[in-house]
């Protein structure tokens, strides 16, 4: 068996793992990451006609944006969670209208991506070719997520995605109890591991105390958020909390997002607090909705999560400039982004200006990645006779836990640092 790192080997984003075996070639996702200028950044191309199987954990486009590119004039099986292909068929839709130019693929390539999709349940074995078998089970990132568990022709292999194994208020900690204790291989994101995220019950009470302060002080709060995941969570938070009696506006593409995720309630840790939080929120259809939501003390929900651009950059020119507002950051910020500028210098240029932020800056890590704590238990979980492969990671950061981890006899892992790279296994050598 070989295994080959399109993407993601070294870095975080856009990642591809190609499974070659004698008689099968199973792609583990195919995302894209973004440059500075917004343009995107594909894996190393596979050819379709190599591939007799292809499994998206989740619709985020740094594991799924690619996809439609190989839909071309093939139609392999794509294996997913039904609710991971819903909602990548909107992110699809949304990429083609901000990056169209830059893409390889039109609707019609998405439309062909959907049609070849075969739908996953959680537990459930599934054929996806010759003597292979694919079981997916919740990894707690995003809903419909899935972490997945590939026996092929004599080997087993984990493949993560990405995952948490802590739980949150829309999901349950990834269920890693159902994953073999002594498979060949494990494929990992290690994205979070030099990072230990904050105790998440500490993390919800400084977050809702600050947001209550600003609606006390008469201000409003614009909390930019990744559109997936992150606004949901953002939203079940405040209505956990109470912080209801104030309105609550959800705009851009969290919108349908947040529908689309109420009609898979069995997948959600609280189906009633996603339903009330749904039932209380404001959606934003118009502009003139948009401009009325910043007439009264308010939280706004909306993305870009960086304010790389959506309707957050419309609701930050026009709060970030009084002290009684407040602009809450949720998510990682990339460098040379808005997000990023605002944190390190307290301004950044938008559409050409320079806007000031004058108003309550914070920042909150509610990541839906495991930290460096569970990236360290999850690999203790596994037999020393397992290796153990670090993907969507910078290699400087993970180095040190690797280092640690070999000190402890956990010298099972491998660091792929370069698109491109190769580990070959044989059964002589397991």
């Amino acid at each position: 068996m070989r295994l080959k790192f399109l993407g993601g080997a070294g870095e975080v984003g856009r990642l591809a793992v190609f499974i070659r075996t004698a008689s099968n070639g199973v792609l583990l996702d195919y995302g894209v990451s973004f440059d500075a200028r917004g343009k995107p950044v594909f894996p190393l191309h596979v050819r379709p006609r190599d591939l007799t199987a292809t499994f998206l954990s989740h619709a985020h486009l740094d594991h799924s944006g690619a996809l439609p590119s190989l839909y071309v004039s093939t139609k392999t099986p794509l294996y997913a969670t039904p609710l991971t292909m819903e909602l990548s068929d909107l992110m699809y839709t949304d990429a083609i209208k901000l990056s169209g130019y830059y893409l390889p693929y039109t609707q019609e390539e998405v439309r062909e991506t959907m049609s070849s999709a075969i739908p996953l349940t959680y537990g459930e074995p599934m054929e996806i070719g010759a003597d292979a078998v694919l079981s997916v089970y919740n990894a707690g990132h995003i809903p419909g997520s899935a972490i997945g568990v590939i026996e092929i022709e004599g080997y087993t292999v984990v493949f993560t995605g990405d995952f948490n194994t802590v739980d949150t208020n829309m999901l349950r900690g990834a269920d890693v109890y159902n994953l073999p204790g002594s498979p060949d291989v494990v494929i990992m994101e290690a994205t979070y591991a030099s990072t230990d995220h904050p105790p998440r019950e500490k993390l919800e009470k400084e977050f809702v105390q600050a947001v209550r302060e600003v609606l006390e002080q008469g201000g409003s709060v614009l909390i930019p958020s990744f559109a997936l995941g992150r606004a949901q969570e953002i939203l079940l938070t405040l209505v956990k909390h109470g912080v209801d009696g104030y309105p609550i506006y959800v705009d851009g593409l969290a919108r349908q997002i947040n529908q689309i995720v109420g009609r898979y309630p069995h997948l959600l840790k609280d189906p009633n607090l996603y339903k009330k939080a749904l039932d209380v929120s404001i959606e934003v259809p118009s502009t003139y909705v948009r401009r009325g939501a910043m007439e009264e003390p308010s939280i706004i929900i909306t993305p870009a999560g960086m304010l790389k651009g959506g309707a957050a950059l419309y609701y930050f020119k026009r709060l970030a400039s009084s002290r009684k507002n407040g602009v809450f950051l949720p998510s990682f910020q990339a460098p040379n982004t808005p997000g990023f500028e605002i944190l390190s210098r307290g301004y950044a240029v938008v559409d050409g200006v320079t806007v000031r932020v004058e108003a309550r800056l914070e920042w909150f890590d509610f990541s839906a990645h495991a930290g460096r704590r569970e990236i360290e238990n999850f690999v203790k979980r596994f037999s020393p006779t397992t290796k153990i492969i670090f993907v969507h990671t910078d290699p400087l950061s993970a180095a040190p836990l690797i280092r640690r981890l070999a000190q402890e006899g956990y010298d099972n892992i491998y660091l792929p640092t370069t698109p491109g790279d190769e580990v070959h296994l044989s059964t002589s050598s397991l």
